[in-house]
């Protein structure tokens, strides 16, 4: 059902310095442009480190379900993201196999892309994304321009 990890999502407070903190890790990375995305509440950045690449994302309000997040359990990994190629498909075939589904239709993400998160307690307690990526934006850091 997956094509392969297409990210893992990293919560944080502030962008800026987890890009510090990344950059002082060593090695090569690519910034895409960091965005808002409303619908989540949050802002982001996506970061093309090594084969995985890396998002960042920071809550713009104390509401957003990544700030709950940050309250609760701290900054760190948030979500890991798998690529499908229909989203649509993917999100049904999830729910009819019992897995409980956050969103039951696709919203937009990051670079214009169409995701739906499928609940914690479906997958051994990690929040999972699905992403289905527009082509041409399908390239590490998926640039949203």
């Amino acid at each position: 059902m997956f094509e392969h990890v297409d990210h893992i999502g990293i919560a944080t407070r502030d962008i800026d310095r987890a890009l510090e903190v990344l950059e002082k890790m060593g090695g090569p990375i690519k910034l895409g442009k960091t965005e808002v995305i409303e619908s989540f509440g949050v802002k982001a950045v996506m970061v093309a480190a090594g084969e995985v690449p890396i998002e960042l994302v920071q809550p713009l309000n104390a509401q957003s379900g990544v700030a709950r997040f940050i309250d609760t359990k701290g900054e760190g990994v948030h979500h890991i993201a798998y690529r499908v190629e229909n989203i649509d498909k993917a999100l049904q075939g999830f729910q009819d196999k019992g897995f409980q589904a956050i969103d039951k239709v696709p919203r937009e993400g990051y670079a214009h892309s169409r995701v739906a998160f499928i609940h914690p307690k479906s997958f051994l307690g990690v929040l999972t994304e699905l992403v289905q990526r527009q082509p041409g934006k399908d390239v590490p850091p998926y640039d949203p321009a």
